[in-house]
């Protein structure tokens, strides 16, 4: 496939994250733009990795044909890296270059992937432009389930629960109301519209397109048996939750903005980087 509209094009954002005990979660790509430097890194949640910074993890990967279109067979990787945390909220990132470099190496093919960027994100200020009950989509692995065939993963749809420019309890937090399901952990949410919106003054932009990313899901209340609601992470495999818990189709997200937090961390390891190179050349 040649992706065309901007829902294609998201089929690739996305991989299927599965852990070496069988736990499986979402996870997205992301590009950093740091001193005129593009920096793609894949995000998911702390708990999708099990808390773990150096936890290994199965995924398969598009490559690019000849033709420039995305190959049938799927490429599967088990990458040993570095996950690095966020300092509050549960979400972490990889760096995915030297992966892709070394695919290239082993195959010839390019790696093919859409990510999302920091233009896409709205911050504090912004999401006031925004209304209460905005159409969400979502992307990811609800259960684990995916396109097999194609390594595509399942869009789902909602609405905004709690107004997106507030925060739902607690800093940097919001709320959906969308089926939110273990393997979904680490999925981003959007506002997409490809043909045309309305804003929450009736104005109405017929034929333009907005997308919005909103967030990353990482956890929803469930009720059990005497009625009771309590908060957990949305779990990485089905059968941790008792069967005497239910989700109750609302899902919190952290805010897209926290993904800038890893702005800094990133610089700092560019700089070092470029620090030690510069070693290694003089002492040559």
């Amino acid at each position: 496939m040649k992706p065309e509209s901007i829902a294609e094009q998201l089929l690739y954002s996305t991989v299927r994250l599965e852990a070496l005990d069988g736990s499986s979660g979402t996870g997205f790509f992301f590009n950093f733009v740091i001193d005129e430097k593009r920096v793609t890194v894949l995000i998911t949640n702390k708990h999708v990795v099990n808390y773990n910074p150096n936890a290994t993890m199965r995924f398969f990967l598009h490559l690019i044909d000849d033709n420039g279109e995305t190959m049938e067979d799927n490429y599967q990787v088990e990458y040993s890296t570095k996950w690095i945390f966020h300092p509050e909220k549960d979400i972490c990132f990889t760096y995915v270059i030297p992966l892709f470099v070394n695919i290239k190496m082993r195959t010839g093919k390019n790696v093919f992937f859409r990510a999302c960027d920091e233009a896409m994100i709205y911050g504090s200020e912004r999401l006031k432009e925004l209304d209460v009950a905005e159409s969400v989509s979502m992307i990811g692995y609800p259960t684990g389930l995916w396109d097999r065939l194609h390594n595509y993963p399942i869009f789902r749809h909602g609405f905004t629960a709690s107004h997106p420019a507030y925060d739902f309890n607690e800093n940097g937090i919001g709320l959906v109301d969308m089926a939110c399901f273990p393997g979904s952990s680490g999925s981003p949410i959007f506002i997409l519209d490809q043909n045309g919106y309305t804003n929450k003054k009736g104005t109405h932009y017929l034929g333009e397109s907005r997308m919005i990313f909103l967030g990353v899901l990482f956890a929803g209340p469930t009720m059990n048996i005497n009625g009771q609601i309590t908060i957990v992470d949305i779990p990485t495999q089905q059968h941790a939750i008792a069967q005497s818990q239910t989700m109750i189709n609302l899902g919190y997200y952290i805010k897209a903005y926290e993904l800038l937090k890893f702005r800094e961390i990133i610089k700092n390891d560019i700089d070092e980087d470029e620090r030690r190179r510069s070693h290694e050349q003089s002492s040559h």
